[in-house]
């Protein structure tokens, strides 16, 4: 009895693999001290009381459920901040390294160089307001006790801002990957190319990460999702 709760209680929290088998190590051991600890001499019904005392697997999951999902959302809204920073510092790095090296300024197509300077500019301060917003917006958030109609419309606006910056931040990446191909263009290939080249391989990977966060949060598992169609 107590082998077949412990799997359906994991089968409950297969959204989160990691979790559903520390969950199973640590519930089977208190069921089973619960089950020595019990006077009764049939063992059957030993385990059968452990079980029922212990409580519905399904409830048990919804309460981690609600943690899961507010530990993934803060995650996404630290990193927001420390990735839009990271790309910050990088292409404050790349304009340094232009100007120790005095490389060249852009020549070739200056009205388009100028057009997606504004556009890089506007994009990176969107991106670092919205993602400012997701931190602090999920950080006051209370997590609740199980999942809600009233949590998940929050972790909704929280989808929202993070989906603002995310964009935001991938219009500065490739805004900025225009730059610098522009400024490679007309300059002969040396080993001074590598810090740029570097410069934009960070950003794209810093963009490409914070994507990965928000799909956690924006594609929840699909617990989620039959519970918002069932009220």
């Amino acid at each position: 009895m107590i082998t077949e709760y412990v799997e359906r209680l994991a089968r409950e929290l297969d959204f989160e693999p990691s979790l559903s088998r520390r969950v199973r190590r640590e519930v089977e051991d208190h069921l089973w001290e619960a089950v020595s600890a019990d006077p009764s001499a049939d063992r059957s019904e030993a385990e059968r009381r452990a079980v029922s005392d212990f409580g519905d697997p399904r409830a048990i999951a919804a309460q981690f459920q609600a943690g899961s999902l507010a530990g993934r959302a803060r995650r996404a809204g630290v990193s927001a901040v420390l990735l839009i920073g990271a790309v910050f510092a990088v292409m404050k790095a790349r304009f340094t390294w232009y100007s120790l090296t005095q490389w060249p300024p852009v020549d070739r197509m200056r009205e388009l160089a100028e057009v997606v300077v504004s556009v890089d500019r506007w994009a990176f301060w969107l991106a670092f307001v919205a993602g400012t917003a997701c931190w602090l917006y999920i950080e006051r958030i209370r997590v609740p006790a199980a999942l809600g109609t009233e949590y998940r419309a929050r972790l909704g606006r929280f989808v929202s801002l993070c989906s603002v910056a995310t964009v935001a931040l991938i219009a500065s990446v490739v805004s900025d990957g225009v730059l610098t191909v522009l400024r490679l263009w007309e300059a002969d290939w040396s080993v001074a190319f590598a810090l740029p080249v570097l410069s934009m391989a960070v950003e794209i990977a810093c963009a490409g990460l914070l994507v990965l966060h928000l799909l956690r949060i924006a594609r929840p598992p699909a617990w989620t999702r039959e519970e918002s169609g069932g009220q």
